[in-house]
């Protein structure tokens, strides 16, 4: 194979900033708007199990597979061969820009475009848990401590500071980084490079 052929294959693909950002653009728009579809749904749902399971299931496994889809299509605009180090920085700016839109604009739209939707959604979750653990024969004391960190968090809403909000973005960017290395371990792809260097010895 020649060394044009190498080129073509991925064999000296480049960490590629602008198309990491597009797609991380593309993310962060998806994953803001299943953000606010769950917050929608939450409000209305009558069972703590669905409750449990959409927001798990939306927010975490389906935001998870498209950010799978999004790499392994990463991996192919950069020539569909790429080492650790290229698909981490790829998939890290990715999730990154993600983040930071998706976690801005959700907080611009429950504390200032629809600031009644946290609260709909919390005091649903609050009727859910409480009838959902008294089923479950939980005392009374327990019922009476979950549903005051739930208040708590309802009382809050309205008072977030900078601080708050940088320090959750924060713990957010980290997750991220912690996902990024899945995504970096499962999509990296060096056969090309291997074989070519079997090949030269």
């Amino acid at each position: 194979m020649t060394e044009s052929k190498f080129t073509e294959a991925g064999f000296n693909a480049r960490f590629n900033k602008t198309e990491s950002t597009k797609y991380g653009i593309v993310l962060g728009v998806i994953s803001l708007v299943l953000g606010i579809l769950v917050l929608y749904i939450s409000k209305a749902v009558q069972s703590f199990w669905v409750l449990t399971a959409l927001s798990f299931g939306i927010n975490t496994i389906l935001y998870m597979v498209i950010a799978l889809f999004f790499t392994y299509s990463l991996r192919k605009r950069n020539g569909g061969i790429w080492n650790f180090s290229i698909a981490l920085k790829s998939t890290f700016l990715m999730l990154l820009i993600s983040t930071v839109i998706a976690t801005l604009s959700t907080m611009l739209y429950v504390h200032v475009i629809n600031p009644g939707i946290q609260e709909d959604v919390l005091r649903n979750t609050i009727n859910l848990t409480i009838e959902q653990m008294e089923n479950s024969g939980v005392e009374n004391e327990v019922i009476d401590s979950r549903v005051a960190a739930l208040e708590e968090q309802m009382n809050a809403i309205g008072h977030i500071s900078f601080k708050d909000v940088f320090r959750g973005l924060m713990i957010s960017i980290l997750m991220q980084f912690i996902f990024s290395l899945i995504l970096a371990a499962i999509t990296r792809n060096e056969k090309l490079l291997q074989t070519n260097k079997m090949t030269n010895n």
